[in-house]
């Protein structure tokens, strides 16, 4: 039964349009190595394994050349069910050393000749995401190897699309966040002049909350200024969290952001939050997010081809179609943490700042500090302080996304969704109301304990 079962399904997966886009095609990712990155190289060998080789990015780090840091990625849990299923597959992740502070992104030549030659498909996920970087070091990891790569792609022989990983909240100085293109309102040279000029560069904002922000708009505009006769498409993802279904429920790595405000709470090391609880958090799979990648570049590198120009954005959110807030998210997030973490604490999230203070200082600062006091006296090294401090620190970089509201909008991605083959919304999916919150962020948290 189960070997009929696999032939129905190659001969599904034959029927795909998005499936025979990618065969005998080669791809190169850029942010491979990263939480999204890792779940899109995943999705397109266990979906689309008739594509010819990926590409990846991968630069030095932490003292582990690229080859170090290649066989530890292929070891990642993400790839399991390939090496369950067909494990020849994973010779088909080529990695590519680079780095996207130097020039041409830290590529050699020779591989540069490899990628222009044999590739035709390029997503560009690489980005550093940090909410308290200065202005300069957001544009010149975020936005100016975002140049050098399209001077890259376009001598590539085959090229057939290029798409560009941006973030849903790139504009987020506006309460309506259309698919388009917003315009910065500062040419690129005065950009790159300003940079120079110490204490100017945060004028550039424009209502942004930080220089990210404000680096991922700039992109998207010399995307549009950059590609007029090649294929282009920007995703936008709100907040990515932990995979619904593929590789696995509940997949998630790193302890950034959202994730990790989640996982002190559910420990109970964090036990109140600066945000209101009625205000629409948007946040997606990164399943997803991924499917969304490889179904655009096929959309539109297909749209190009009926005469169709200018770069199509797809805002990939969660937060029109199937709504949950603040409140409820962490209510469900935290049932769980006591239930499968183990802790008994209340969690508490006040939108009044001076209620809001008096409970940080008897739930957190006053036992903090006595605690220090104790191992101070008993020759221990005092860290709650820190502990704290760093905890805050990281969960106030995201009270603006808790206290103010957005209507992100996803007409491209239902035109998307109507486009597709019945296979297709099948293979890829994207429809976010059959989302089931509950269940859905039950997952989330045991993924946390469990891949973390």
């Amino acid at each position: 039964m189960q070997e009929n079962s696999n032939a129905v399904d190659e001969v599904l997966f034959h029927s795909s349009p998005i499936v025979n886009f990618y065969n005998g095609r080669s791809v190169f990712v850029t942010g491979a190595t990263g939480f999204l990155g890792t779940v899109l190289v995943e999705k397109l060998l266990f979906s689309c394994n008739g594509i010819n080789n990926i590409y990846i990015l991968i630069k030095r780090k932490n003292q582990k050349s690229t080859e170090e840091r290649f066989f530890d990625y292929l070891n990642s849990t993400a790839f399991q069910r390939i090496k369950d299923k067909n494990p020849s597959l994973m010779k088909k992740i080529k990695p590519i050393s680079g780095n996207l502070e130097e020039d041409n992104i830290g590529i050699s030549r020779n591989d540069i000749s490899l990628l222009q030659q044999e590739v035709s498909v390029v997503f560009h996920a690489a980005a550093k995401l940090s909410f308290n970087m200065d202005m300069t070091t957001a544009i010149n990891i975020n936005t100016k190897p975002t140049e050098q790569l399209i001077a890259i792609c376009k001598q590539m022989q085959n090229i057939s699309v290029f798409v560009y990983v941006s973030s849903a909240y790139s504009n987020m100085h506006k309460q309506v966040i259309d698919e388009k293109v917003y315009k910065t309102g500062v040419a690129l040279e005065t950009v790159f002049d300003t940079l120079k000029s110490k204490g100017c560069a945060d004028n550039l904002l424009d209502g942004r909350p930080n220089a990210y922000t404000y680096s991922k708009a700039l992109t998207e505009e010399i995307i549009e200024k950059e590609f007029d006769d090649i294929p282009a498409a920007i995703v936008r993802p709100s907040i990515i969290i932990s995979s619904l279904k593929e590789p696995m429920p509940g997949w998630v790595t790193g302890w950034q952001g959202l994730t990790r405000v989640v996982a002190v709470a559910c420990r109970g090391l964090l036990r109140i939050w600066y945000g209101n609880p009625s205000v629409v958090l948007d946040i997606i799979p990164v399943d997803y997010v991924a499917n969304l990648l490889i179904a655009a570049a096929w959309e539109t590198s297909q749209s190009r081809l009926k005469n169709a120009n200018g770069v199509k954005i797809f805002n990939c959110c969660s937060g029109l179609r199937n709504p949950i807030d603040v409140g409820h998210f962490m209510d469900i997030c935290v049932k769980h943490g006591k239930r499968h973490i183990l802790t008994n604490r209340r969690f508490r999230i006040k939108s009044n700042y001076i209620s809001y203070k008096m409970w940080l200082l008897v739930l957190h600062v006053i036992p903090s500090f006595i605690l220090d006091i104790v191992c101070w006296v008993t020759g221990k090294k005092p860290v709650m302080m820190k502990t704290l401090k760093n905890i805050l620190r990281l969960s106030s970089y995201l009270e603006y996304f808790t206290q103010h509201q957005f209507l992100i909008l996803d007409s491209n991605v239902q035109a998307l969704l109507r486009k597709m083959e019945d296979i297709d919304q099948q293979i890829f999916e994207l429809d976010v109301t059959k989302i089931q919150w509950e269940e859905y962020l039950k997952d989330y948290v045991l993924g946390i304990t469990k891949y973390n």
